[in-house]
């Protein structure tokens, strides 16, 4: 599941290096979320990216890019 979600991210143009935006704040993707298990897993947040507040874990659909 996490794989479909990783191709998901990637066929939609948000790649490594991508800025994005989440509602007012700025970030870059910065790698991808590939946990299996946990409160944030790689399936429901595939995105990992740094914003001037720090790190976030985020779901395809809380970012848009820029």
């Amino acid at each position: 599941m996490t794989h479909d979600s990783l191709h998901s991210a990637v066929s939609s143009g948000l790649t490594v290096g991508r800025r994005v935006r989440l509602g007012v704040v700025v970030g870059e993707v910065i790698g991808y979320n590939i946990a299996c298990f946990g409160q944030f897993v790689g399936a429901t947040y595939p995105l990992l990216v740094k914003t001037e507040l720090g790190f976030v874990k985020c779901g395809l659909d809380e970012v848009a890019p820029i």
